[in-house]
């Protein structure tokens, strides 16, 4: 599992500070970084609108780190420098410019989720907006995720996913300032170097544990300081300035190339973040140092004023079109965003100008004093204490009733339910052969069940046929991981050595005559010269399946006269089932809909595979006839996307049974005539 959901949305605090420093003790507005903060949002928000065609733009959350970064410690800098720096003020300024737009945005959202929200989803808001309050949001998020493949909650319909980013900046600022009066007390000569050291630190933490612990490093700021600290690197100074005109046309341009590179060329595949986010970072330092010491040709066009007025609202237009986007696909049925593309870019730029003129700017500079014409840091304190509380009590209340889950009927609140099932035999997923589960009879097994999360939909039904025929079966799973034995390069480590592990297991164990493979085939298959990989739920597998590396695979799965059952794609939908098929009920407007075509079309590399030899199971055909069925007996058949739910597998029993069964009883027979 990689760490690029294209929901997760970039740092708030970063477009909150709208003024910007150049190396320690100087004090020059940089309209030029108020451009850079354009280019990052607008990357941002159109990866959320266009992911198919702004794949990379979540590298705009790595650009606003540096920045953030390279602002406010060129004031703290400044300030310790001058002897004037003061936490009370630090906070205040911080308070000044983050609440009023984060709090407006807050109460807005909360709204309209108590009224447009299914009880699942408003629980998850309220749980982050608790979160968010305390800044601690990115926590929150992963804890949600941090369980495994199997336990990722709906974060991508959370209007309050993007607060993740304002968590790790505001962690990274409560501790700042102390580390850099520390180190100015007690090693001056060395603060430099101090932070070189932590920056080096958290950039290996983050690239050794990407590849085991991705939603760890993706959400928590341990793994995220590095990003920041780059951008404190040059508010210090820790590079020279480039005197040289030609020098700074190169690096500004160099830059540019490697924050735009990043935002065209990196998707949902890539291992992120990590050593791939160094691009993106050292792209927007040299850009930002490019410009320390004289104007260039890329700092003078991000310096113009439609770049400049985009990053003046950036913090507000960050804010505000992750909940338009949320809510908007949520009372359309989940449709694609990018078929609001129009709607939804306007609505966020308009209501980001109104939300930075009348909320933003009256705040900020209001002025600090006691008198009528100010605002007191009491009063300030008082404010932003009260509406925490209140956003607090309401976030408890709506925990409290289950997400007031009477605003709904019972068909509603139970298809709900149903979107976060207990799955059978989970935790069987990922065991080494050694201890991987038994189902089926209690009996020595003679079939291997191997596959990915999809084979694991398909045990609860293989289990009860098993059970009933006397049979039993060795459930050798493991999620993300195609099985098959032939992988084009680029394959996770983990998905091949399973692959040997399995290969190993059944040269050692003769007795297994029945191998049944299952898959999400699509996420696997490289597409055909000028397609596309599949973007199902943005999926962050890589393609490393061909017809041919499967069709080898098969064939040796087959030797020795084993019978090979090959499950097919299931019919795939655009959006979570149980949840659309809520929203049908809701509204009383349909939104699901596919066909047995529209399935063959969008599967064509597994159905253009040569099946001799092999027994093929084909949920297409079970499920559509002309439309495809997704729901029955009031029952959704899918627990998301893509996956049956207990109740999907059950509904198809009988198919499995005489497609698997016949299987397995000439399995038997064979491993008899060879006794």
């Amino acid at each position: 599992m990689t760490s690029t959901p294209p929901s997760f949305a970039a740092p708030a605090g970063t477009w909150a500070d709208a003024a910007a420093s150049q190396h320690a003790g100087a004090d020059q507005y940089r309209p030029d970084v108020d451009g850079l903060r354009a280019i990052a949002v607008m990357s941002v928000l159109l990866h959320h609108l266009l992911p198919e065609d702004v794949p990379g733009g979540y590298v705009g959350v790595d650009v606003f780190f540096v920045i953030s970064g390279f602002l406010i410690t060129s004031i703290v800098h400044r300030e310790i420098l001058e002897g004037t720096f003061r936490f009370s003020r630090f906070y205040e300024r911080r308070a000044r410019r983050i609440f009023p737009a984060l709090f407006a945005a807050l109460l807005v959202t909360l709204l309209v989720a108590h009224v447009l929200l299914l009880p699942s989803d408003l629980v998850g808001t309220l749980r982050a907006a608790i979160g968010t309050v305390f800044f601690s949001s990115n926590i929150v998020f992963w804890s949600q995720t941090a369980r495994g493949y199997f336990s990722a909650t709906n974060a991508g319909i959370n209007p309050l996913l993007h607060t993740w980013s304002l968590g790790v900046e505001e962690q990274y600022y409560l501790l700042f300032p102390l580390l850099l009066l520390a180190l100015h007390k007690w090693l001056p000569r060395r603060v430099t170097s101090v932070l070189a050291v932590a920056a080096l630190v958290s950039l290996a933490l983050a690239a050794a544990f990407v590849g085991t612990k991705s939603v760890a490093v993706f959400f928590l700021s341990p793994s995220r300081a590095w990003e920041l600290l780059c951008g404190s690197l040059l508010a210090y100074g820790a590079v020279p300035l480039a005197s040289n005109r030609w020098a700074r046309e190169l690096l500004a341009f160099a830059g540019l190339a490697a924050v735009l590179a990043s935002c065209a060329m990196y998707g949902p595949t890539t291992t992120f973040p990590g050593l791939s986010a160094l691009p993106p970072v050292i792209g927007t330092a040299a850009l930002i140092h490019a410009g320390s010491s004289g104007p260039t040709a890329i700092t003078q066009l991000l310096a113009l004023r439609p770049f400049v007025f985009i990053g003046l609202i950036s913090y507000s237009l960050y804010l505000w079109h992750w909940p338009l986007i949320v809510f908007t696909r949520y009372a359309a049925g989940m449709e694609p965003a990018e078929r609001f593309f129009v709607p939804l870019l306007v609505g966020s730029l308009l209501v980001a100008t109104l939300s930075y003129r009348y909320v933003e700017q009256p705040f900020r500079k209001k002025p600090i004093s006691k008198d009528s014409r100010g605002v007191s840091r009491k009063t300030i304190v008082q404010a932003t204490a009260a509406i925490s509380i209140l956003l607090c009590a309401v976030s408890v209340a709506g925990l409290l009733r289950n997400g007031h889950s009477k605003r709904f009927t019972r068909e509603v609140a139970s298809l709900d339910a149903q979107r976060a099932p207990n799955i059978p035999f989970v935790a069987c997923d990922g065991l080494e052969m050694s201890r991987a589960c038994h189902i089926g009879a209690a009996t020595v097994p003679v079939v291997l069940l191997w596959g990915d999360s999809h084979l694991l939909a398909w045990a609860p039904v293989i289990d009860k046929l098993l059970k009933e025929r006397g049979i039993a079966a060795i459930l050798a799973t493991r999620s993300a991981c195609p099985p098959v034995l032939d992988f084009r390069e680029g394959v996770p480590n983990a998905c091949a050595r399973y692959a040997s592990e399995i290969h190993q297991y059944l040269r050692d164990h003769p007795e297994l005559r029945t191998v049944a493979v299952a898959a999400h085939w699509r996420a696997y298959f490289v597409p055909e010269r000028g397609g596309k990989a599949a973007s199902v739920l943005s999926s962050a597998i890589p393609p490393v399946v061909t017809r041919s590396s499967l069709r080898s695979s098969l064939d040796q799965l087959g030797l020795d006269g084993r019978r090979v059952v090959l499950f097919g794609p299931v019919p795939v939908y655009e959006a979570n089932v149980p949840l659309v098929k809520a929203l049908e009920l809701v509204s009383g407007r349909r939104h699901l809909h596919t066909t047995s075509e529209a399935q063959r079309v969008m599967h064509k590399e597994f159905y253009a595979m040569n099946m001799i030899g092999v027994r093929l199971a084909d949920p297409v055909a079970w499920l559509c006839q002309t439309d495809c069925v997704y729901f029955a007996q009031g029952n959704s058949l899918y627990r998301d996307s893509h996956h049956l739910s207990v109740a999907g597998a059950m509904y198809l029993e009988e198919h499995v049974r005489r497609v698997l069964l016949d299987d397995i009883d000439s399995g038997s027979r064979a491993r008899a005539g060879v006794q």
